[in-house]
């Protein structure tokens, strides 16, 4: 088939057809999808057909066992699953009003500081999207990208797990570079001391992020390039706002990015402690596929995160 008859052919295409592709990549059945939607299996077998026309090229391999996408499979769905957003997009500002809508995804520790920044800029400039929020880890962040199931996110560049390949349109937008502070309680006896070391941290009770997590791996790091054995926390807790809070109210210590920390000391909630040794710094960055940029709502948030980091950045130099 030609580009011209290609085309002609794409304009038969119906949301179904665009969904077809997430549902069998869902259920692994022609059968399940068409249960899913409603129609008999030759149905779905003939819209099959007619995605394959389109695209040139097998989709979907049957077997006795059901079916599974292809690689060209896969990558279709990727490209139409922002289509499909694009679409659920436009038909809720339809139905709930002009202002667009922006899934963000975010760190948890952005939420309190960096992000209502941005939507305070786009409140005062008159450009506030509405905004659903995602809170995940990078790896969660990362997949949402993938499948379209958030428009941007706001993460650590260190984190990002650029080896799984499959966001070659990402992108990539540095914002600022951001230590990390250890802390305890205002009145903690470590709290008096002009200067420390990360020995003199050893044998304090500790509250910090999940093994699992990247912030977790950035703490071990620390402490094993300066020879330490890294510490066994009492409580493991993603949130940075909540270990905070934890850390004000107890004896244990934490390891988080200087923004939330920062903040906590300015309100005489924690104590910054003066650690003598080198700690690593990492970058943040406002991600979102190529195609998103063009989403309406999105380049306004860029914008106001881009602003907001740079307040930010002015305050932690």
């Amino acid at each position: 088939m030609n580009t011209d008859s290609r085309r002609n052919r794409s304009d038969q295409l119906r949301i179904k057809h665009l969904r077809l592709l997430e549902l069998v990549a869902e259920h692994h059945s022609l059968a399940a999808v068409a249960q899913a939607l409603h129609l008999s299996q030759p149905t779905v077998t003939s819209m099959v057909q007619t995605l394959e026309e389109v695209f040139g090229t097998t989709l979907i391999e049957r077997s006795a066992r059901g079916g599974s996408l292809t690689d060209a499979g896969s990558l279709a769905l990727r490209q139409l699953r922002i289509a499909l957003a694009s679409f659920d997009t436009a038909l809720e500002s339809v139905v709930l009003g002009s202002t667009p809508l922006v899934r963000v995804g975010v760190l948890p520790l952005l939420d309190a500081w960096l992000l209502p920044q941005a939507m305070a800029r786009m409140e005062a400039t008159g450009t506030l999207p509405r905004i659903a929020i995602t809170h995940g880890g990078i790896n969660v962040l990362y997949g949402g990208l993938d499948r379209s199931e958030i428009d941007c996110a706001i993460c650590h560049l260190d984190e990002l797990p650029v080896q799984g390949g499959h966001l070659t349109d990402l992108h990539i937008e540095p914002l600022h570079e951001e230590s990390r502070l250890f802390a305890c309680a205002t009145d903690h006896p470590l709290a008096q001391h002009a200067s420390l070391r990360l020995g003199d941290l050893a044998n304090q009770e500790w509250i910090v992020p999940p093994k699992a997590s990247q912030a977790r791996r950035v703490l071990e790091r620390v402490f094993l390039g300066a020879g330490l054995v890294p510490p066994e926390p009492r409580v493991e807790s993603f949130p940075y706002h909540t270990n905070l809070e934890v850390v004000a109210a107890t004896r244990m210590l934490t390891f988080a990015p200087s923004s939330p920390v920062r903040h906590y000391a300015e309100m005489g909630r924690v104590h910054i402690l003066p650690i003598a040794d080198d700690i690593p710094v990492s970058r943040l960055a406002f991600l979102a596929r190529q195609p998103v940029m063009q989403l309406p709502g999105v380049e306004p948030l860029r914008q106001a995160v881009v602003w907001a980091a740079r307040q930010m950045a002015g305050r932690t130099t």
